[in-house]
């Protein structure tokens, strides 16, 4: 949605003959008919804040229901950014992860043969 976008909202009499609904009906009708209206306005940023951060729980819910996944061991939170040492380029930091994670070609290959990844005992 464009932050100047125009929503209208639109009511539709769904609800007709459902018990306790006419109270309601009833409320409505007064509230149209008061003097007062207040124009309140939502701001596109609290809408994208609010969107992002919804996504950001539900993002992180699928990432804490990972069972076996070595990364998530190392980064648990995924707003918590990995503290890389800023001397690093992007190759260096892909090496330092992997080393991290313990994906290599070494054990890439026993995954693909179905084998036992090796263990560094150092």
């Amino acid at each position: 949605m464009a932050p100047r976008t125009k929503v209208v909202l639109v009511w539709i009499l769904s609800h007709v003959g459902i018990p306790g609904n006419e109270k309601v009906d009833e409320l409505a009708k007064l509230a149209l008919n008061q003097e007062k209206h207040d124009d309140k306005r939502v701001i596109w940023s609290d809408i994208k804040l609010k969107a992002n951060t919804h996504l950001e729980q539900l993002w992180q819910t699928d990432w804490d229901a990972e069972v076996d996944n070595k990364l998530h061991e190392i980064r648990p939170n995924l707003k918590e950014r990995l503290n890389y040492d800023e001397r690093l380029n992007r190759k260096q930091e892909t090496a330092v992860s992997r080393l991290r994670i313990g994906h290599s070609w070494i054990t890439h290959e026993c995954l693909l043969n179905g084998e036992q990844q090796p263990y560094c005992t150092a």
